[in-house]
């Protein structure tokens, strides 16, 4: 027997003996999955989403392919993590009973869903940038996995999203004892200027007729930002919350609000199972469901998407509202922005619950379900944490009704029945740090957050003007949000809002002569504008006015919502003038009030190296890696404090992702600005060898013995897939521009002022390329921007672009448009039954032949083609089925002249069938709109031998 005082120590011991037992364990491998991969990328720049490319190779013709896993498993849950499809996890898993409680995908299906093209249903997908499925959602992030010192496990999942040029990172994470996992963002703007904010997390579930939206709330709200009833349709009265309620119209989309609420989640009430995400409410405001149409308009997506696990429908968390479109700027749910050098962080928590035989309320601790019958409350609880404490009972007025001591264990639902005197009825019910209520609605507090606009409210006077175009702007539709500043301007010239942003255009322009003068007069009329004073501060920077820089940045610092930006920035002015000791000083100030101010901290790091200072470097390196451990810049700082190859492989081997030239030269385009040129040569010296890179290699040696040498391997590269897009890249580009007779160059940087809205600039530098160039994606991108009228040049160039690449089906694809926007159908056609006799298999080529085919009046051609063409359609694309609806009731059209009614009325019949092959389901037939097949049929059934003028053209212009 143990001495009394080794009993009294063991007993004190046995808790931390059965923490121990908990473990979480890290793996990673390669799986085997059957994938529908997508391929082609389109060589051609795009317009709203560049930097990036589209890839519109889809296919239904599946291979066996190995993709990378990281797995994180404790004692009750499993994650498996993608980081080559976008960092995605593909599944979690109830351990005990073996299910997945998202949606797991049995197959990597991609098919062309995201702004990108490829997306894949299923798991939870991180999204940032400015709209639906992030760029990267498809293709490899960077990613680390490690062990913290609290026994849970960790997997980070990070990229630079090209079209903010903010970057992001995921935490996933998995504690050892826990029956939750959590995902913790960091997002950060590292640019000067407001960023477009775009943050949803996309979860895919299995649906089912006995799937529950747990989504308190009171109202939702669409797209535009228009509200309706939930959570039952007061028009109709169905339950929108009940998934089978929901058979009705097309697919929906529901941003729930009007409730104050942590929570939502999901319940299968035939398995009695169900989850939650929980969250701070600050951390993400937006509640959103999407659901396909249960009729065959929605379920064709779950043969495209899936083999057999079935249709799937999203439940998401965003950051805002909704996620709005810009008919949203029409009601109070407006863009917002990612202010500069911002760093947002939030976390969520993701868990199962099962045996509940309901749902009332969720928390941290699991899920509560409690009913009241008569004289007992029944309460059962699925908790997610060990927990032992005391379950108590109130009524209205607050007095305890009843108390039970509780021990619970992770997903091992406990049931209590509590005796209640007659007439008594529970009003709250407190365990640990949960309170609730059984009446589920009357523990849902009402918000009284206004959903409509005044009517009164003018959108066409100078403030909705500028809210109208600061929106767009925020949207990175430049051009029309221009117009809309512009139009403000024009009713009042002083309207300081307006000149503020008007300044940021001509910033974005590169015209930092105009941006420092409409700065300049916003000061004119309010001194201490803080968004004028930083503008102003911006361009006189640009324009080598340092004092006039730093003035303006001091008076917008007095400002709070400024302060940290504009002490950024003028240690930013500081280490360029190698003002050292000023850089780290204002650096601490830009993160006295914004401590996870990365770039405050990266700059405190550098200007404290620069200056001998290697431990307080260190420092800074070592809080950016608190922060995000994917920080590439905290990372190569490291390496350039030790110089030695373990932190230079440190360094490179955090780059994982799609694009990694495209990290490379954010990192030298920041340190080249610093006035750091050693440190960019070092870093682009390890990076690939990709044309952009190789020109800032050249310009960054252009001063050593040796920079023809640099230049030739420029000059020698490949353009094919390059884009660049950077202000920082203009001086690289002028400098290749006057230092080579190399096109490329001049290509570059018309690329650079295309992105930034200045069409003119960019089409003077692609008219100076000689002719005798062959590279067809300039002469596709130049015939683009030829005015509507100049048909002959975009003519022209769409030609030189087919004969110099005959292969690439795009450049036939343009060519026939714009032939068949001259009228000439018949050249239409014969250019693309080329295209279509060699890759038979190209629908988007196969519709456009059948379109040709209509033109020319080919009906029965075109029918037989339909026939043969398989779609794999875009999310809403009904092109297929317009087409073979349109040849259908030609022919019909034709039928009735030749008094052939029976044959008439058959083409009418089939012009009502929705034929899977051709990409779109059948909706409800409430959403058909069959007015002119009615109308043709009663010509048929009457022997009509004309049909009216106005009916054809409403056929052919289908």
């Amino acid at each position: 027997m143990f001495p009394l005082t080794h009993r009294i120590l063991l007993f004190m011991l046995l808790p931390l003996f059965a923490m121990a037992q908990h473990t979480v364990s890290i793996k990673e491998y390669k799986k085997s999955y059957k994938t529908y991969p997508f391929s082609d990328p389109d060589p051609v720049a795009a317009q709203r989403i560049y930097p990036y490319f589209r890839y519109d190779g889809f296919t239904d013709k599946p291979l066996q392919q190995d993709w990378k896993i990281v797995e994180l498993e404790n004692d009750y849950i499993k994650l498996m993590i993608t980081p080559e499809i976008g960092g995605k996890i593909w599944t979690a898993v109830d351990k005990q009973t073996g299910k997945s409680f998202l949606y797991e995908n049995d197959v990597v299906k991609f098919r062309d869903i995201a702004m990108r093209g490829p997306w894949t249903s299923g798991g939870i997908e991180s999204n940032y940038g400015i709209i639906g499925h992030t760029p990267n959602c498809a293709t490899p992030v960077d990613y680390l996995v490690r062990k913290n010192s609290d026994g849970s496990a960790s997997c980070f999942i990070s990229t630079l999203d090209l079209l903010t040029r903010t970057k992001w990172t995921v935490e996933i994470r998995l504690p050892a004892d826990k029956a939750y996992f959590t995902t913790r963002s960091t997002w950060h703007n590292a640019t000067p200027f407001v960023q477009p904010y775009y943050a949803w997390t996309n979860v895919g579930i299995p649906v089912g007729n006995d799937l529950q939206f747990l989504y308190p709330g009171n109202h939702y709200i669409g797209h535009d930002g228009k509200p309706g009833p939930w959570p039952v349709d007061s028009s109709n009265g169905r339950q929108l919350s009940l998934y089978a309620q929901s058979n009705f119209g097309a697919d929906k989309s529901f941003h729930v609000l009007g409730v104050h609420s942590n929570y939502f989640g999901a319940y299968w009430k035939q398995q009695d199972a169900g989850m939650i995400r929980y969250a701070n409410r600050e951390d993400k405001l937006g509640k959103k469901i999407f659901l396909w149409a249960l009729s065959e308009q929605g379920k064709i997506w779950e043969q495209l998407l899936t083999d057999k696990s079935g249709q799937y429908c999203e439940i998401q968390s965003g950051r805002l509202f909704n996620q709005n479109v810009v008919g949203s700027s029409s009601t109070p749910f407006r863009q917002t922005g990612f202010q500069p050098y911002a760093t947002d962080s939030w976390e969520e928590y993701w868990y199962p619950f099962r045996g509940t035989g309901g749902f009332t309320d969720a928390g941290l601790q699991g899920v509560i379900h409690a009913t009241q019958s008569g004289h007992e409350l029944s309460v059962v609880l699925s908790p997610v944490v060990s927990l032992t404490d005391t379950l108590k009972i109130y009524d209205a007025a607050d007095h305890l009704l009843y108390s039970h001591p509780v021990e619970l264990q992770p997903l091992k639902a406990a049931h209590y029945v509590c005796p209640l005197s007659d007439g008594t009825r529970a009003a709250k019910i407190v365990l640990k740090d949960m309170t609730t209520s059984p009446d589920t609605e009357a523990a849902q507090v009402a918000l009284e957050r206004p959903l409509t606009r005044p009517g009164g409210f003018n959108e066409q006077g100078v403030y909705g003007l500028y809210l109208a175009g600061r929106d767009l702007l925020r949207f990175r539709d430049y051009a029309d949000g221009e117009s809309k500043i512009r139009q403000a301007l024009a009713i009042d010239p002083y309207f300081v809002p307006a000149l503020t942003e008007m300044s940021f255009i001509h910033y974005r322009k590169l015209r930092y002569d105009s941006a420092f003068y409409c700065a300049r007069q916003a000061l004119s009329i309010d001194t201490y504008d803080a968004g004028a004073n930083y503008n102003y501060a911006f361009a006189a920077a640009q324009l080598g006015r340092f004092n006039d820089a730093q003035d303006g940045l001091e008076v917008a610092a007095l400002t709070p919502s400024f302060r940290s930006a504009a002490y950024t920035a003028l240690s930013k002015l500081y280490l360029q003038k190698k003002e050292l000791e000023k850089a780290v000083a204002y650096a601490g100030k830009s993160c006295a009030d914004n401590s996870r101010n990365i770039s405050g901290l990266l700059l405190q790091a550098v200007a404290s190296r620069r200056s001998g200072k290697l431990d307080e470097a260190g420092v800074a390196c070592d809080s950016l890696l608190m922060i995000d451990p994917l920080q590439h810049f905290a990372h190569f700082e490291q390496y350039l404090l030790h110089k030695d190859e373990a932190h230079k492989a440190a360094f490179q081997s955090q780059l994982k992702n799609e694009l990694p030239h495209e990290t490379y030269l954010e990192m030298a385009a920041w340190y080249n600005e610093m006035g750091l040129k050693d440190d960019a040569r070092l870093l682009l010296d390890l990076a690939p060898a990709q044309s952009e890179v190789l020109y800032w290699r050249a310009y960054l040696h252009r001063e050593d013995a040796d920079a023809s040498r640099y230049a030739a391997a420029a000059d020698s590269s490949s353009a094919l897939m390059v884009f660049p897009f950077r202000e920082e890249s203009v001086p690289v580009m002028q400098w290749a521009m006057a230092h080579s007779a190399d096109w490329k160059p001049s290509y570059y940087l018309a690329l650079i002022y295309l992105f930034r809205n200045d069409s003119a600039e960019a089409m003077k530098l692609l008219q100076s390329v000689p002719a005798s160039v062959s590279f067809a994606p300039l002469y596709a991108l130049r015939a683009r921007l030829y005015a509507p009228e100049d048909g002959v040049r975009r003519n022209a160039d769409l030609a030189r672009a087919v004969q110099i690449a005959p292969g690439e089906w795009r450049y036939g694809k343009m060519l026939t448009e714009q032939l068949i926007a001259e009228k000439a159908y018949d050249k239409a056609l014969e250019l693309i039954t080329t295209y279509h006799h060699r890759t038979p298999e190209n629908y988007i080529i196969g519709m456009l032949y059948i379109r040709s085919l209509v033109l020319n009046k080919q009906y029965a051609a075109a029918e037989r083609a339909l026939t043969d063409i398989r779609v794999l359609p875009y999310e809403g694309a009904v092109e297929g089925r317009r087409l073979y609806r349109k040849v259908k009731l030609l022919l019909a059209v034709d039928a009735i002249g030749k008094q052939r009614y029976a044959a008439a009325r058959q083409k009418i019949s089939e012009a009502r069938l929705w034929p899977l092959h051709l990409g779109a389901g059948a909706p409800y037939p409430a959403e058909r709109h069959e007015q002119q097949e009615d109308e043709l049929d009663k010509a048929a059934a009457s022997g009509q031998r004309t049909i009216p003028a106005a009916l054809r053209q409403t056929i052919e212009a289908m």
